[in-house]
């Protein structure tokens, strides 16, 4: 077997392996816990966690054991933990760590959650632009310091990379005092690390 075979082959057993894996994180439950599940907690625990509603697979995974989920006792808890999911502050710790919404909010919920997570997904993704941007600016401003010669291109792509900072940090500006308004009209303080942006 040729080393590009052999790379080959461990690179599809290692792809085998994650899917399994991530297979496996995606199961609700194991068989062996239905005949034990509290059905209410389940519910509250998946819809804390972000997850879409999994009853669906419940019933997959315990029917061939021979377990009935209770389909009443596990909404129950899902609502109840999405009172405890849907809310501005978890829509704001969201938002840093997540990219994409989970959408499980109910639209008497999601107004705060929404708006707080897209606030701070948005304040990340320019954070992440403004560091990329400060790269390419400290790497033109080098060159054209090392080289000693006033190269109009590059003092161009300079003066056109500082644009792109100021109309960065202006969108931030707006971003940040248009969510901390929107806090203060329903009476509510702006969090902490809002302005660390």
């Amino acid at each position: 077997m040729t080393v590009e075979r052999w790379l080959l082959r461990i690179g599809q057993l290692g792809a085998a392996l994650s899917l399994t894996v991530f297979l496996a994180s995606c199961a609700a439950i194991k068989p062996e816990h239905c005949p034990y599940a509290d059905w209410n907690a389940t519910g509250e625990l998946h819809a804390s966690k972000g997850f879409q509603s999994r009853l669906p697979s419940l019933y997959d995974t315990c029917l061939p054991v021979g377990v009935l989920p209770d389909g009443d006792a596990y909404i129950a808890g899902y609502q109840r933990g999405l009172l405890g999911f849907c809310t501005i502050e978890n829509g704001w710790v969201w938002g840093g760590n997540r990219t994409v919404n989970p959408g499980i909010c109910p639209p008497a919920l999601s107004p705060g959650y929404d708006r707080a997570f897209k606030t701070r997904a948005a304040l990340e993704r320019l954070a992440v632009e403004e560091a990329n941007l400060v790269a390419q600016r400290d790497a033109l401003e080098d060159q054209l310091f090392n080289s000693g010669v006033r190269d109009m291109k590059l003092l161009y792509e300079l003066r056109s990379v500082r644009n792109e900072l100021d109309k960065l940090d202006l969108e931030r500006h707006r971003t940040r005092s248009g969510f901390a308004s929107w806090l203060r009209q329903m009476g509510l303080e702006a969090p902490l690390d809002l302005y660390s942006y």
